[in-house]
């Protein structure tokens, strides 16, 4: 379930129409977590598919101190526990 925690930001146009949403960073990330755990991959635009590549480029990068070489724990040259 998404939960939003502050409310976006409608903007719109001279006629009315609304052209844009902004919404903080925290709960864009909820979002795309939300839709990679719901939504077929395959039927996602490519533009959300980058989105959520880059949201799970930006996990690893904070867990990089928990990241292992795979060749190397598969040698046993890595302790893993």
């Amino acid at each position: 379930m998404l939960v939003i925690e502050t409310p976006p930001k409608m903007v719109y146009n001279n006629t009315g129409q609304l052209v844009e949403v902004i919404w903080s960073a925290a709960d864009y990330r909820a979002y795309l977590q939300a839709i990679a755990a719901e939504v077929d991959w395959e039927l996602l635009p490519p533009y959300v598919q980058d989105a959520i590549d880059n949201l799970l480029i930006d996990d690893v990068r904070h867990e990089q101190e928990e990241v292992f070489d795979l060749e190397a724990v598969l040698n046993g040259d890595v302790n893993v526990e």
